[in-house]
């Protein structure tokens, strides 16, 4: 198996992250509160934990207004 075809395998895993990445960034900073820590330990769980720490974020963080 060569780069190429490791690629097409991994390029829409790469995609969903980097979408469900910038989809918590974005609702991150639009809200005003977050639930347990404060918005910038949450922007650093969020991109250090790749997929993991948006879906955490999405699941956990987001306070209800």
């Amino acid at each position: 198996m060569n780069v190429t075809e490791i690629l097409k395998l991994v390029w829409p895993l790469i995609l969903v992250q980097v979408g469900l990445q910038v989809y918590a960034i974005v609702d991150l900073v639009k809200r005003k509160k977050t639930r347990n820590l404060t918005p910038v330990i949450w922007g650093i769980i969020i991109v250090l934990g790749e997929i993991i720490g948006a879906a955490v974020y999405l699941l956990l963080g987001r306070s209800e207004e």
